[in-house]
């Protein structure tokens, strides 16, 4: 062969493997690129929540504080010590009435003030009464099918219904009217048993000045003694409440997240428990006077519902606050996320681009709101994928090549299979 021949065969050899080299490389419209994906996943089906975290201290949910004032008499002694248990009724302190029937007459002019609080409860607990009463002859007599499910038909009943008890039952059927108000004629009894209860401490100790001039103080709080003054100053004495919170503090975009009444969960590692929970408190108050070169802090108070005995004040806690939670969700890994957009592993054996909905993120699972549906199989590195629309295959599995899984296929389809593999095509 001559040398021109040879230097030609070269020159199209190189051009052959040039454009082939350009198509491959280059330009990926004009080339089918299969892609070999070694990751897939399926799309699940399950809840996903939004969560912060923050470290807290365990404090009491509430704080009492007892005062005393110099112008009822002499102080005489402290009755408990501090850690002490305390209930409504346990003696607290003493003092000495200097003035005998100036403190009765301070006696008895409390007592005047409560039995007044009494009575205007009692016409209040009357008034609702009458309106129960109102309702259920209003629905019995205006349709002789009236159901409990049916809503007030009369407007200045509602209009009664919602000035006395200030919610608004225009979409409220019968049944549910009445069961608010019941409610409330609850509630209003059980302040006329605290408000009687407070009438008879006073009348006790208007009594026992008859007797002696010293002054026995109870307690109205359950709890337990957290201080106890050393002179008379305020407060004299400090309740710590049975219940317990998480005390936390946010930055300036936290605080603007947390809402109260937010679900929580808060982890002790000391109780080795976990304690459900809700946002008790978050004023979007810094909890120091605002300074320019200080970034400012914001308290909020997470009452801890089912702490056990384990848990005490001064415990430090991790806090997970709920800020938003999707049941049902649809997710997938995050890290098979092209930005928003998915690669869809589809039954035609094609590598399927979505652009999709975002959701919640919940650790390594991202929540698909739109252009998913839960047990599609999705690509968990994007890398993987050599080009949109074309086929993929996925590694043989050798594990998975057993005889059980022949019967997936009928026997003719199985033979079918065969045959492809064994004919020359």
């Amino acid at each position: 062969m001559s040398n021109r021949s040879k230097w030609l065969i070269s020159v199209l050899a190189a051009i052959f493997v040039g454009v082939n080299l350009f198509l491959i490389k280059q330009d990926l419209l004009l080339v089918d690129r299969t892609s070999i994906v070694h990751d897939q996943k399926t799309a699940q089906s399950e809840t996903v929540e939004e969560i912060m975290v923050k470290n807290g201290v365990v404090q009491t949910a509430v704080e009492e504080t007892v005062y005393f004032s110099e112008q009822l008499g002499m102080f005489t002694q402290f009755l408990v010590e501090e850690g002490d248990e305390v209930s409504p009724g346990t003696p607290l302190y003493e003092y000495t009435v200097t003035d005998l029937e100036e403190q009765r007459l301070a006696f008895e002019s409390e007592i005047e003030q409560l039995d007044s609080e009494i009575a205007a409860v009692e016409s209040y607990i009357t008034e609702l009464e009458t309106i129960e009463r109102q309702i259920a002859s209003s629905s019995s007599s205006s349709s002789a099918n009236a159901s409990p499910s049916s809503s007030i038909n009369d407007d200045q009943l509602l209009i009664t219904v919602e000035l006395e008890i200030g919610i608004d039952v225009s979409d409220a059927t019968v049944a549910q009217t009445r069961s608010l108000i019941n409610q409330q004629i609850g509630e209003q009894e059980a302040e006329v048993e605290r408000l009687e209860a407070e009438r008879e401490k006073f009348e006790s100790l208007a009594d026992g000045l008859l007797n002696s001039p010293v002054v026995t103080v109870a307690s109205e709080y359950e709890g337990q003694i957290a201080s106890l003054a050393e002179d008379v100053s305020h407060p004299l004495i400090t309740i710590y409440t049975d219940s317990l919170a998480s005390h936390t503090k946010l930055t300036d975009e936290e605080a603007k997240l947390v809402l109260e009444g937010m679900q929580t969960r808060t982890t002790s590692p000391v109780a080795e428990s976990i304690s459900e929970g809700t946002v008790s408190s978050n004023p979007l108050m810094p909890d120091q006077e605002p300074q320019l070169s200080d970034k400012s802090t914001y308290p909020v108070n997470i009452d801890l519902l089912t702490a056990d005995d384990n848990w005490f004040v001064g415990q430090h806690v991790v806090n997970e606050i709920i800020l938003d939670t999707a049941p049902n969700a649809v997710t997938m890994p995050v890290i098979g996320l092209d930005e928003s957009k998915i690669y869809v592993l589809n039954e035609l054996g094609l590598v399927e681009p979505r652009i999709v909905n975002l959701g919640i993120l919940d650790g390594d699972r991202q929540q698909i709101a739109g252009g998913l549906e839960a047990g599609e199989w999705v690509t968990v590195d994007p890398e993987q994928i050599e080009r949109n629309g074309m086929p993929y295959i996925t590694p043989m599995r050798i594990n998975r090549l057993t005889f059980d899984n022949l019967g997936y296929t009928d026997e003719r389809m199985n033979w079918k299979y065969v045959l492809l593999g064994v004919l020359p095509n």
